[in-house]
């Protein structure tokens, strides 16, 4: 017998054997669904020598299932040509490239739903001092699975939808939509709500006894809510940032009858409506209940769905909508719906079923008009139009992107603040690239291009905003919450250092001219104490445009400088203290992935330059990991990883980078890196393997670390890419 799953809604099936590699309609969701073949087993017993070397707690490996199909291919000549010798070959090759990306990915600090195992310690280098070791933080998975070659080809229009329906108890059974036929049309979405910003603020806000988060309109809007913590309500203050007022205030009692799971308020792009979904305690019944801010009293309150139905998001879209995406039970079947009303009066105004696999709902974004709404799956970007449910379009990602690539990743999208372009991120291991579709005719732009995956260098510590922001002012990008990309020359141009000590960066918050950012971030101080008497704020931090513009006219002229892309520099690379390994093979490594980076940036690399670009590394004893077995996943275990209380100690590595001048003999730039991995897979779970993976992680961030590439000779000017310290 085959055991197996629906790759849609996971029902589970038995078959026999006779009907491997049949396609088959699910009984649960409707779905056609492929029963695997006897080569699947492949991919098990991948998986299985896997666990054997990790886990230390090796279960049996599991034969592979017989068949008359499989003994009637053994006797049939040539089976290295025959097509399932080939599919388990491209298996092969696949799977081994995801667990080598994979181990890549989770060294640097990305990857973080493949995490198998904690530290124990953190132990300082020799003349580096670490942050300390953070403590256990729940973080938002994000698939960071390859993906196969992209291009940004045509987009595929979707049809129209069947008629709106009106809202009824019982659940309604919508058709799904047809397939693509229409051309592309404009998706440009102008902001619902334009501000004045100033050029300068001094607004502080205090945030000592608020949530960590504070609500942002899902489109765009100069408002925000800040909640403040109680037990027995919930508080916010509403701002306007632009005018630096306070335009509303509200305090909600939940009625003892209303089940709040998960208390996700959304907030309208002008401040004055906040919405929330609550369930009846004893009919179970998920409903949306909206409050004006600016009366504190309840506007409209209506039933979603039937009762037991799953709401997976809910937002506000538009001058006075709100829509839902939910799953719902049908007759045995699982169907995934959205849903718009009308905010003001809770009226049902469209409903349609659609495609789960179409629409995700842990990665969308809302156009600044609330007309249009992007969500990606799948290196996949399906656009919706709010007003009437439909999806209009399909964009896949292929071909237009480098053809030698063969992986990549979309990590982040955003619409620019005008609503005429949408911003797309994507990496692969050895490359950072960002997008713009003019949303006006679909066409796509390559806007930046970088060597390495820069998530490698801010991921520790992690970033819990947008990955990719277009700046309000459109002149330059924002990634990771730290590096600022000029759209105009194409090149990273400043960069905003976190506070010491903090374990999770806040979002920022951009207008033309400055940005709001959290202080008094960082819970500990230098050793670890855990920091009394915090009170944090929201600030505003001065965006540096003079010295980038300043700096930037300076590069692009023949004006002499210290450095510039273009200059002859020499490599000179210092290894000490090597473990499982020997210094000079080291050493021979780091000085050509070092010569490929500095190629890359526009450098010659030559023999006895007056300028040289200095890397002095070292190892030692890093992480102790506990180790954890992989299992079933779990609600409460979505990775399905148990800890078997073993450890194994990795190996950590110091490095310093340094652009010095010979004659006067100066440093002209330094920078100290600590890499000590908090998580690993290996197929082997032996020190030497862990040091392996480590050194081999430090390879691809070396690729993608910032470093100058123009230092002016004038004090007055600013080296490119600048650096600003964000407040404490």
């Amino acid at each position: 017998m085959i055991q197996f799953q629906c790759e849609h809604c996971f029902q589970e099936y038995k078959v026999r054997d006779d009907r491997a590699g049949q396609t088959l309609k699910c009984k649960s969701c409707g779905e056609r669904m492929q029963v695997p073949s006897g080569d699947d087993d492949l991919l098990d017993d991948f998986y299985e020598d896997d666990e054997e070397v990790y886990e230390r707690q090796a279960r049996p490996a599991r034969k592979k299932a017989s068949s008359k199909g499989g003994k009637q291919k053994k006797q049939s000549g040539n089976s290295a040509n025959s097509p399932v010798t080939m599919v388990a070959g491209i298996v092969a090759f696949v799977v081994m490239f995801f667990v080598s990306y994979t181990l890549v990915r989770s060294l640097m600090g990305g990857g973080e739903p493949e995490e198998i195992a904690q530290p124990h310690q953190e132990l300082a280098p020799a003349g580096v001092t670490p942050a300390p070791a953070p403590a256990p933080v729940e973080e938002k998975a994000e698939s960071e699975t390859p993906a196969k070659p992209m291009e940004v080809a045509q987009s595929k229009p979707v049809s129209g939808q069947p008629a709106a329906k009106k809202a009824t108890p019982a659940p309604a059974k919508p058709k799904p939509q047809p397939e693509p036929e229409q051309k592309w049309t404009s998706l440009v979405d102008p902001p619902l709500v334009t501000a004045d910003w100033p050029e300068s603020s001094r607004l502080k806000i205090d945030l000592k006894n608020a949530e960590e988060k504070l609500v942002v309109p899902s489109g765009s809007g100069p408002v925000v809510a800040v909640q403040y913590k109680n037990r027995s309500l919930y508080h916010f203050d509403i701002w306007n940032l632009a005018t630096e007022k306070k335009i509303g205030e509200i305090s909600i009692t939940p009625p003892q009858e209303w089940m709040i799971l998960t208390p996700k308020f959304k907030l309208s792009a002008d401040g004055k409506y906040l919405l929330l979904n609550i369930t009846e305690r004893t009919s179970k019944i998920p409903k949306l209940v909206c409050w004006d801010t600016t009366t504190g009293k309840i506007v409209s309150e209506w039933q979603i769905d039937a009762p037991g139905s799953v709401v997976s998001l809910y937002e506000i879209c538009g001058n006075n909508g709100a829509f839902v995406q939910l799953i719902r039970k049908d007759g045995g079947k699982y169907k995934t719906i959205l849903k718009r009303w009308d905010l003001q009066t809770g009226k049902l105004e469209q409903e349609t079923e659609i495609k789960s696999s179409e629409f995700a709902s842990h990665s969308y974004l809302v156009s600044p008009g609330g007309n249009y709404l992007a969500t990606n799956t799948s290196n996949k970007v399906f656009f919706y139009d709010l007003r009437t449910l439909k999806l209009i379009y399909l964009m896949e990602l292929d071909g237009h992107l480098d053809p030698r690539a063969k992986y990549y990743s979309l990590q982040a999208l955003d619409f620019s603040r005008d609503g005429k372009q949408l911003g797309m991120l994507v990496t692969e291991s050895g490359k950072t690239e960002i997008w713009l579709v003019n949303l006006e005719d679909g066409k796509p732009d390559r806007a930046f291009e970088v060597a390495g995956n820069l998530s490698d260098q801010f991921s520790q510590p992690s970033y819990e905003g947008n990955k990719l922001e277009l700046t309000p002012s459109g002149r330059s990008f924002l990634l990771y919450g730290a590096l600022l990309v000029d759209r105009e020359s194409r090149r990273s141009v400043w960069v905003l250092e976190p506070p010491p000590n903090v374990i999770i960066r806040r979002p920022l918050y951009l207008t033309p001219h400055y940005l709001f950012a959290n202080t008094d971030s960082a819970l500990t101080d230098d050793k670890g104490r855990l920091r009394l008497n915090r009170k944090p704020q929201l600030v505003t931090v001065p965006l540096p445009e003079k010295q980038i513009t300043d700096g930037l006219a300076a590069y692009q002229s023949e004006s002499d400088a210290l450095l510039r892309t273009g200059s002859k520099v020499s490599i000179n690379v210092n290894v000490v203290n090597i473990k499982f390994g020997k210094e000079d093979e080291v050493k021979e490594v780091l000085q050509e992935v070092l010569k490929d980076r500095l190629e890359a940036d526009g450098f010659e690399v030559a023999e006895d330059q007056p300028l040289i670009f200095q890397m002095e590394y070292q190892e030692q004893e890093g992480n102790k990991l506990q180790m954890s077995k992989r299992g079933r996943p779990s609600p409460g275990n979505p990775l399905g990883r148990t800890p078997t209380g073993e450890t194994l100690q990795s190996t950590a590595a110091a490095f310093k980078l340094s652009w010095v001048q010979k004659s006067p003999k100066r440093t002209l730039w330094t920078k100290q890196v600590l890499v000590n991995p908090r998580f690993l897979i290996l197929r082997n779970a032996t020190e030497q393997e862990a040091r392996e993976q480590m050194f081999e992680g430090l390879q691809n961030r070396l690729m993608g670390e910032l470093i100058p590439y123009f230092i002016p000779k004038e004090k007055g000017l600013s080296m490119l890419p600048g650096e600003t310290q964000l407040p404490e």
